[in-house]
């Protein structure tokens, strides 16, 4: 049976962005490709209204929404890809959601029409990493453009790492910017991994044919300065974070048959680190939400900060919570 790839559709420029993204995956993949558009009609007090909707106003809205859902399927059937509309009345974020519990994968743009002209992610990529029955794709306004270096904070080199040579680029600028060209990295704790963004990233550096690149946070910056870290204990948690993830490229290794696997450790804030890699990674691969944070917030902070200013499609992965261990 053919995966199916759910993609919500508005008119935006950054929703016909994340279709050229989702059909150029289809053709990798050989999924087929659901398009999603939801559409509602504006609610009005009676009592207080001052404005009056004809008679029809329903249908036109339901109208414009098939012919903009039609159109888009045209691109994808002229790509050789198939298609399916689905025009549902509803909010957009709730109907794309019940949509994912029949996909493989959901693509959706970072802001769509409407919203607050200061907010970074739309209501839409917000609540379908956090309550997506499926993986989800964001794709970033500027999408295919990326801003030049100077645009965006250099970060520390990194702490570990299993390549020889530089894997930064300070050519740019002053700083440091890793160098992820022609990757997929996947962003995790490097003593979590179990996690299934291994597996996710891998899968998706074999569709491409890229290298994978493990990059982990160790966050020994955020411990508190009333106790500071000898360099004798830095360099135990260093080297603890790279054996395990020298053993989880080991076991992908083995796993994904010719995968190129490398991985990267860095002791800096997490979301500075992931943005700074999306500035030339090919695809960033995260979780839904790390180790810490509140029992209701489905979206990590960190999750959340890389969607915001990620400048390359970011798959976000659902990760369980871990459970508590009972209390003996």
């Amino acid at each position: 049976m053919s995966h199916t790839i759910i993609v919500g559709i508005d008119g935006s420029a950054n929703s016909r962005c994340a279709l050229n993204w989702a059909i150029d995956h289809a053709k990798l993949t050989e999924a087929q490709i659901r398009l999603i558009a939801a559409y509602t009609v504006p609610g009005m007090n009676m009592s207080r209204a001052d404005i009056v909707y004809p008679a029809d106003f329903d249908n036109s809205v339901k109208d414009a929404t098939k012919q903009l859902a039609e159109a888009a399927a045209t691109v994808v059937s002229d790509a050789g890809v198939p298609v399916s509309t689905m025009v549902v009345p509803g909010d957009a974020s709730g109907v794309l959601v019940d949509a994912s519990s029949n996909a493989d994968l959901a693509v959706v743009g970072a802001r769509g029409h409407g919203g607050f002209s200061g907010r970074l992610l739309g209501s839409v990529a917000l609540a379908m990493p956090a309550h997506a029955h499926c993986p989800t794709v964001v794709i970033p306004t500027t999408w295919p453009e990326r801003p030049p270096h100077d645009e965006h904070n250099p970060i520390e080199p990194p702490v570990r790492t299993s390549q020889e040579g530089p894997t930064v680029d300070a050519s740019t600028g002053p700083g440091s910017h890793p160098e992820f060209t022609n990757q997929i990295v996947a962003g995790l704790d490097p003593f979590d991994t179990d996690s299934p963004v291994l597996r996710a990233g891998a899968e998706q550096a074999q569709i491409y044919g890229t290298p994978l690149h493990l990059v982990g946070v160790t966050a020994a910056h955020i411990l508190s300065p009333e106790w500071l870290p000898s360099e004798e204990h830095l360099t135990k948690l260093y080297d603890e974070a790279a054996a395990a993830f020298e053993l989880a490229a080991a076991t992908l290794r083995d796993e994904f048959d010719g995968l190129d696997v490398r991985w990267t450790i860095c002791d800096a804030p997490a979301t500075e680190v992931l943005v700074a890699a999306t500035q030339t990674a090919d695809q960033m691969v995260i979780g839904s939400r790390g180790r810490s944070g509140f029992a209701a917030t489905l979206l990590g902070s960190t999750s959340q900060g890389v969607l915001a200013h990620a400048l390359c499609p970011v798959r976000v992965v659902r990760v369980p919570r871990r459970k508590k261990a009972p209390k003996s």
